[in-house]
């Protein structure tokens, strides 16, 4: 019995100092604080390797697969004695035309990209300025830019479609991206204009389509 005593004494010392020890606060707040830290900074780190994959993907997103766009538009089409459609740019900055193609609508009401007029790299357009090409011009003379352009005024710069709008059945004409894009266009409709008068924007590189006074390269204006 005295021996059964000795041992309870024994046992209940060794519990004193460390009996159950995988209960005690200390061990649970030391695993459980190493635990929920380590859980954090690896939920932290996936949140910005997520959120930094993300902006990445966005970024190459935007540069791969996003939208191209462009200030210029198509302002007057002249179908009737005399083919040439005239540029635009309401600006505020300079356009690059470089690469940047135009077309008429084939059969199907889309652009002919086949027969698009391709404008060399570094073809710029100001602000407010506006740029002119002839329709119906030789495949051998090339896109340009040209300085015989029209012989009764406009400007001494021009360049060169193959292609001329059709003022019998009318058309779309499509300003289109390196990758065809359709970045601007501007229809043409069935017998829009009489002869000696053309089709543009009214007001004047921001309105819709109307008659117009034949004014290439300058500022839109009522017949």
């Amino acid at each position: 019995m005295a021996q059964f005593r000795y041992a309870a004494l024994c046992i209940a010392a060794l519990c004193a100092g460390g009996c159950g020890s995988s209960d005690e606060p200390g061990d649970t707040g030391t695993g459980g604080a190493g635990g929920t830290g380590a859980t954090t900074t690896s939920q932290s780190s996936s949140s910005a390797s997520q959120s930094s994959s993300s902006a990445g993907g966005g970024g190459q997103g935007g540069t791969g697969g996003g939208t191209a766009t462009t200030t210029v538009v198509v302002n007057e089409i002249s179908a009737k004695g005399g083919d040439w459609i005239e540029l635009g740019n309401p600006g505020p900055g300079s356009a690059d035309l470089g690469g940047l193609g135009l077309c008429d609508s084939d059969d199907s009401g889309q652009c002919n990209t086949a027969d698009a007029l391709r404008f060399p790299e570094g073809t710029q357009l100001a602000p407010g300025a506006y740029l002119l090409i002839l329709g119906d011009q030789l495949p051998e003379d090339g896109p340009g830019p040209h300085t015989a352009c029209l012989p009764d005024g406009g400007p001494s710069s021009c360049f060169y479609a193959t292609w001329k709008v059709s003022a019998s059945r009318g058309e779309t004409v499509y300003l289109i991206s390196q990758s065809d894009q359709v970045l601007a266009q501007f229809q043409y409709p069935m017998e829009a204009a009489a002869d000696g008068q053309t089709w543009g924007r009214l007001p004047d590189l921001t309105g819709e389509g109307a008659v117009t006074a034949p004014t290439p390269g300058a500022e839109n204006a009522a017949p």
